[in-house]
């Protein structure tokens, strides 16, 4: 606590505190400025929350409820007299009645007492597993992941219903996780090894690039280099060394890189740089290496005349194949990676179809092809995924019961029939899905009855175009509301005179225009519009066409906003579902050879939204996120607004400890003249009293 004043009669802390007004005034514009950045960034930051809601609600695929979702375009609805099929209709789907008989496909399962398991093992498909865990269900629960681990497409389940009806146990169901009369599998046996003889087994390798690898950095050290390719002088490249050297005449291995592989396009070889580890006095390697990959023709590079030979050539993919003589396994049951095929019921089919189907069903991803007398198996595998093991069944063994392929007839009003047959439960036909979920009533038709209903998506469309709407009104605001510059945010002294609400409403007032014509608000609201406005090629309607009409006011907020007759909507929904969803969602074209605005042009209405949402405040390489940032993203204190209130900070420091050690000086002046003035008063005192006038 300073007591100050005494001798002087000054009020000193007044005094000084009106002394160091004008840098306490420089120090509040600071922060009046730094406090501006931050109502900007809150004001884009509540855009960027607005435009990713609105994202999320309509153009994330992962949202069941997204307008992009074919399914959520549909018209037509289903009821079926039968809970034994679930019914989805896609956008494509009409009004269509369909009776269903037949039979679903069923996977094969086994019971297993606990009582014939000994010492806690069981053996399927001619492999033992062991039973670990601390109760029978967490049993059931390890040997299903050994299983999966294993390749063999079988679950277990520990259940209380394992017996049959002459006697109750309890124990395992095994039960296969894929459907169909060949989805068996044993429990017992023994694999053969020896039965099968391996004739041609190969490692699995990936195809690799040809290389040559004995040119360093050093021998690019002239001022002019020539690279010749395979001799061929037509194939001449020229660098300046300028092009790749710095200040000091030095190789920039970055320039040097680049510089190469610009030249190299259109040669089918790159460039890389590796460190030399064998004599880095020599600079590093550059290494040239083909971009088609696998065994080609040797390449030959010369660099100034020098011509190097280390020449690695590529290697060509090598796909892991075991050759069998058919004879061995004819007829027979064979594992293949622990899955059991049973060549007995392959039926009419030849072996070699039959073993490509069960693979395909069994998700081996091997191929069988047939020479003559010979199977040749080729995985399309890698790494140790790649491996085919092949291998005879023997011994004793029960074989999995109850599989069966689907047969179900469909036939619709028109008395039209399809027949559907494999081991897959759903099935999709002009639009609709029938996913079956129960065995099909024996002696029983399923009805199911299709009638137009569009209540459901012209209630999304409404919606999505209503919060449309409201974003575009608020980003007209932002952009168009006028900045009262006499209102600047409070200082805390201002602040200290101030009710709560009068804080409330200046604080409103300070935030109102400080986006007004923002360039990048500016954009993204005329890229919506845009996305909104333009005419969609090859669609026969348009939004107007449909009840959804462009609100006839070009200055205010309402600018780019629509109105909806629903009645009309409704009516091209019923006559014309189709068309309508194409013109909101529609692909962008795929082909190349397409300008961007030509692809824009065939893009439906609700990708162009989508495109420009993510590429303005969704991806966090966009330029927008950069400058603003947003919380929950990479970008949320790397960005561009939040370094400048930083520097705005660092810089009201600096001020602050320069305010304090000026402030400081002024009181020791003060301190100095009271000191003084002090003496004075003593000397006047002692010399008035000398004169006898006190």
């Amino acid at each position: 606590m300073r007591i100050t004043g005494l001798a002087t009669g000054l009020d000193i802390d007044e005094v000084i505190k009106a002394s160091m007004k004008p840098y306490r005034v420089k120090i509040d514009q600071k922060g009046q400025q730094k406090e501006i950045l931050e109502i900007k960034q809150k004001l884009y930051r509540d855009v960027i929350k607005e435009t990713r809601e609105l994202y999320n609600k309509y153009f994330d695929i992962l949202n069941a409820d997204s307008l992009l979702l074919n399914k959520n375009w549909a018209t037509t609805k289903f009821t079926s007299s039968s809970n034994s099929v679930i019914i989805t209709a896609s956008g494509e789907a009409k009004p269509e009645n369909y009776t269903i008989t037949g039979h679903i496909a069923k996977a094969s399962k086994i019971s297993v007492p606990s009582s014939q398991i000994i010492d806690n093992k069981i053996t399927i498909n001619g492999i033992e597993f062991e039973l670990s865990g601390g109760t029978e269900k967490e049993k059931a629960a390890n040997l299903t992941n050994q299983l999966k681990k294993a390749g063999i497409n079988v679950k277990a389940t520990y259940t209380n219903f394992a017996g049959d009806k002459d006697s109750n146990a309890s124990g395992y169901i095994l039960e296969s996780t894929i459907l169909g009369k060949d989805s068996i599998f044993t429990v017992g046996g023994t694999a053969n090894t020896s039965a099968l003889e391996v004739i041609n087994p190969k490692k699995y390798a990936d195809p690799t690039a040809a290389k040559i690898t004995g040119f360093k950095v050093s021998d690019f050290e002239d001022d002019v280099i020539t690279i010749v390719i395979n001799g061929d002088e037509d194939k001449k490249i020229t660098l300046n060394s300028s092009d790749f050297k710095n200040e000091e005449g030095k190789i920039d291995e970055g320039k040097l890189e680049k510089v190469l592989n610009e030249k190299l396009k259109g040669y089918n070889l790159k460039v890389s740089i590796e460190e030399n580890e064998e004599d880095n006095e020599e600079g590093n390697k550059i290494i040239f290496e083909s971009t088609t990959l696998g065994n080609i023709d040797e390449i030959s590079i010369s660099v100034n005349n020098k011509i190097n030979e280390d020449f690695i050539p590529g290697l060509d993919k090598v796909k892991a194949e075991k050759t069998f003589n058919l004879s061995e396994i004819e007829n027979k049951k064979i594992t293949i990676n622990g899955v059991l095929i049973d060549l007995s019921l392959k039926g009419e089919m030849t072996t070699v179809d039959y073993l490509n189907k069960v693979s395909k069903d069994q998700n081996l991803n091997i191929v069988v092809e047939d020479n003559g007398t010979q199977l040749r198996f080729i995985s399309n595998n890698t790494g140790e995924k790649a491996q085919i093991d092949i291998q005879l069944l023997e011994g004793t063994y029960k074989i999995s019961e109850g599989g069966q392929d689907a047969e179900i007839v469909f036939t619709n009003g028109k008395g039209g029939i399809y027949t559907h047959k494999g081991i897959s439960n759903n099935v999709t036909l002009d639009g609709v899905t029938f996913k079956f979920t129960e065995e099909i009533p024996e002696n029983e038709d399923i009805k199911i009855t299709g009638k137009t209903d569009v209540t459901e998506i012209k209630d999304k469309i409404v919606k999505f175009i209503n919060d449309y709407n409201t974003l575009i009104e608020k980003l007209n605001k932002l952009t168009t509301e006028k900045r009262d510059r006499s209102f600047m945010p409070l200082t805390s002294d201002q602040k200290k005179e101030m009710s709560e609400n009068e804080i409330k409403l200046w604080n409103e007032r300070v935030e109102r225009g400080q986006l007004s014509r923002d360039s990048d608000l500016t954009r993204i609201v005329n890229s919506l519009k845009n996305s909104m406005r333009t005419i969609v090629d090859g669609s026969n309607i348009n939004l107007e066409k449909i009840g959804i009409v462009s609100v006839k006011d070009y200055q205010g907020t309402k600018n780019g906003t629509f109105t909806i007759d629903e009645n009309t909507l409704i009516k091209a929904l019923e006559e014309n579902s189709e068309e309508v969803m194409n013109l909101f969602v529609k692909s962008s074209p795929k082909d190349e050879s397409m300008s961007p605005s030509d692809k824009y042009n065939k893009t439906g209405i609700l990708n162009r939204i989508k495109d420009v949402l993510y590429n303005e405040t969704i991806s966090s390489n966009s330029n927008f996120l950069k400058k603003v940032g947003y919380e929950g993203t990479v970008t949320a204190y790397n960005n561009t607004l939040t370094k400048s209130i930083e520097e705005y900070e660092r810089k009201m420091k600096d001020m602050e400890i320069n305010f304090a050690k000026r402030e400081q000086a002024l009181y020791s002046k003060y301190a100095t003249l009271e000191t003084m003035m002090n003496k004075l008063n003593s000397q006047q005192s002692y010399l008035l009293q000398q004169l006898g006038m006190v």
